[in-house]
């Protein structure tokens, strides 16, 4: 089970420094509102906020009569200053029940924090109007395997054959990005500045990541996902 006070702290600690260190973040962001087919949404549900990366991104591009942002982190500042209209909830999306129906659900690069993909993904399918849409973007397998090989820590990422089971008609898009520093310290810093760091009480050994340079060159690898559901009539 993910230790979602730890979760917490650490994405706390890194508020202010999220949006500069977000690279692969930011990329898979623009991605989800470009496979977005509509333009006018009567109520929008985001999924871990956070910062408003995809908040800004989405209030831009669409129309919106009522839009409600979830975050375990206590961050709707944020998202209160990209428009004052969001209703802004903080708690962990596991632990969300509502009776309101949406006509879009989406999610930047949250979903992998939860302890039962499956069981969520499902939940937040079940909030949505006819004719609605879920679309959000989590990682794949072997997402920061340097990561993995090195310290043998790693989130329980969903693979696209237990998507496809959930979802059979859902449409699935998996891309690659790495990332290439000039030393092992500029990679803790960054994962350090994007919460990634989430995965460990501690802090990562020096010497495990001197084998970053060594077995690794320095690199690491994302593997975004993106998931996009339409609940239809």
């Amino acid at each position: 089970m993910l230790d979602k006070k730890n979760i917490q702290k650490k994405f706390e600690q890194s508020l202010t420094t999220y949006n500069e260190n977000a690279l692969v973040q930011k990329q898979m962001a623009n991605k989800l509102v470009s496979i977005i087919n509509r333009k006018k949404f009567d109520k929008i549900l985001e999924i871990g906020s956070y910062t408003g990366i995809l908040t800004k991104k989405i209030v831009d591009n669409f129309e919106f009569k009522n839009y409600c942002a979830l975050d375990i982190v206590d961050s709707g500042e944020f998202v209160k200053k990209i428009d004052s209209r969001i209703r802004f909830i903080k708690q962990d999306v596991e632990e969300y029940k509502t009776d309101q129906k949406f006509d879009l659900i989406i999610s930047n690069a949250a979903l992998q924090w939860c302890n039962d993909f499956k069981k969520t993904i499902f939940n937040l399918y079940s909030y949505l109007n006819n004719n609605s849409l879920l679309i959000v973007s989590t990682f794949s397998c072997d997402n920061l395997i340097e990561i993995k090989n090195t310290f043998n820590l790693s989130l329980d990422y969903p693979g696209i054959e237990e998507i496809k089971e959930i979802f059979p008609r859902s449409q699935i898009i998996e891309e690659k990005m790495t990332l290439e520093f000039n030393n092992p310290i500029e990679i803790l810093r960054h994962l350090k500045k994007t919460g990634v760091n989430s995965l460990s009480k501690d802090s990562f050994n020096l010497s495990k990541l001197k084998q970053l340079e060594t077995n690794y060159n320095n690199k690491i690898t994302y593997k975004p996902l993106y998931i996009k559901v339409e609940k239809r009539i």
